[in-house]
Parts: C-alpha cells; structure tokens; sequence
C-alpha cells in the first residue's frame, strides 16, 4: 500500500511541473518576477516596478501651481506618503507638475534621475549628487540591469490661447542656478519619449500632448502610455504605433490634492478614448485611478 502511495504522489508531482513548463512555454502564466506593475501617480506621474527595480516617471506629488517669482518648496508628507523607494527617476520635460518633485525624491532615496539638461542643472541647483544625474538630448540608448530604455526626442503639447493653437518654444536652463528655485525656473527644457523594453514588453511614455510623427516610426509599443489633449489630432500617431494598449494619463486637475478626486476630468480621457477607438476598436483603453496598481503581462 505504501509504494502504491509513493508512486502516486511521484506521479502527481510530475504533473504538476510538467503543467506548470507547458504554461511557461505558451506564456499563458508569466513569473512574477517577469510581470510589469504600474501605479498612477496623477498628472503624468508613474511608478514602474519590474524585477527587482522601481522606476518613477514625473513623479509630482506635491500638486500646487508654483509661483513665478517664489522659492519651490516640495510637500515632503504629501510625497512620502506616496513614495517608499526609487532606483530610476526619468522626467520627460522640466515643467513643475514634471519635475519640481524630483531632486527631494532623489536625495532622500538616492536615485539615479534621467532628464534634459535643464532637469539636471535644477537638480544640481537642488543638492542632487552629480553622479546620480544623467543628462540625455535624445537618441539614446540606455540599458540598465533589469531593462532598457531609448530616447526620443518630441514635442510640447499644443497650447490654445484665444482661439488661436500654437507650439510654444522650448526654453533651457543651460546652467545650475546661483540661488534657489523659483516657480519662473520650471521651463520645459524639451520633451522626451521613453520607450522602454522590459523582457518582451515594450512600453511608450508620453509625457505631453504631442509627438514628432516621424520619430515613431518602427517603435510598435505593446502599452503607450499617451497624455489627454484635446488640441491634437492622435489619427496618424495611434496608426503609425499601433499600440495594443493605451493608457491615458495627464488628464486630471494637477494643481488640486489627489484626495480631491477626479470624477469632473474623467471626461478628458474618455475623449480620448472615444478618439483612439474611432482608429481601432481592437485597441484596449485603459483609464486609471490614482495610485491604483495596473498588472501588465
């Protein structure tokens, strides 16, 4: 009775690895180590967990308009209630609600920031280490321990000002300040994509409004994370990318606390959703809560 018993369970044993090896083949169950988590921090804000990695995007957590002729000062409760760690911070342009958050989540968590130059010059305006600081101009390709990324260079959102759409210029700050930060300092400082490869799982983050068209060609993301405006026609963007995904981010009202919800906005992402729908039904929308986890597999 006793080997009947042992042959039985050894037999069972191996079905159950030789279940588990057919569901790693056919990727119909990806490890957990391999699977990609976001959380909205609202505005264009992301946190990104990959292996054993954290990454933020424009974090902002502090969400108050600064003002032009006033020192920044960064909401430390508001951001540490939000963020526990960091190991990558990029920031795809140098407005406020982009980066004014970022050289205190770097000095405290000791992140490495990726950013324009007028990123890195605020940041080193702010006390962040100057080896944590990378400085791109698009083109790059930057390749980490557990991912990679490649920058792209693109293009503020479009503003609409009395009617009349313009581009606006892209100001620089070319060289660390002598003083402090003032909310006049936040200026874009050019815009980036990110496209971000993450063991099979190619992901876009778009901070702004807006793409050079032609930069996008051959990058045919899994999940594009794309920024609500309705300024831009997306018709030639979503058909050259061809995402399968797209999560709408950098809809909400980035100036009011998180706690104040966003029910009043959501009709911003919804636009776009109706817009990417309209070039592909088959496209998955998703619109996200603040600080809710999104699986990606």
């Amino acid at each position: 009775m006793r080997i009947v018993l042992m042959v039985s369970l050894i037999v069972a044993s191996i079905a159950v690895r030789s279940a588990q090896a057919a569901e790693s083949e056919t990727g119909s169950a990806v490890p957990q180590t391999q699977r990609v988590t976001l959380k909205w921090l609202g505005t264009a804000g992301w946190e990104i967990q990959f292996a054993q990695t954290k990454i933020l995007i424009d974090p902002f957590l502090t969400r108050k308009q600064p003002v032009a002729g006033e020192e920044w000062k960064t909401d430390e409760e508001a951001v540490l209630n939000v963020i526990g760690g960091a190991d990558y911070i990029f920031a795809g342009h140098s407005h406020a609600d982009h980066i004014a958050d970022i050289p205190f989540i770097a000095k405290r968590f000791g992140a490495k920031v990726i950013g324009s130059r007028t990123t890195t010059n605020l940041s080193l305006s702010a006390g962040v280490d100057k080896a944590q600081l990378t400085t791109i101009s698009g083109r790059e390709k930057l390749d980490f321990k557990d991912f990679s990324v490649q920058v792209i260079e693109s293009q503020h959102g479009v503003l609409n000002r009395g009617g009349q759409k313009r581009q606006p210029k892209s100001a620089e700050i070319i060289s660390p300040l002598s003083g402090p930060i003032l909310g006049k300092h936040f200026v874009e400082g050019g815009s980036y994509l990110y496209y971000f490869t993450f063991g099979k799982l190619r992901l876009l983050d778009q901070s702004t409004g807006n793409f050079i068209e032609e930069n996008l060609r051959g990058l045919e993301p899994d999940v594009a994370i794309l920024a609500e405006n309705s300024n831009y026609d997306w018709t030639e963007a979503i058909k050259i990318l061809r995402p399968k995904t797209v999560i709408v981010h950098h809809y909400d009202d980035w100036h009011v606390p998180l706690s104040s919800g966003m029910t009043a906005v959501r009709r911003r992402a919804q636009r776009l959703e109706r817009e990417v729908k309209s070039i592909d039904r088959n496209i998955k929308v998703i619109i996200p809560e603040f600080l809710k986890t999104i699986t990606l597999e």
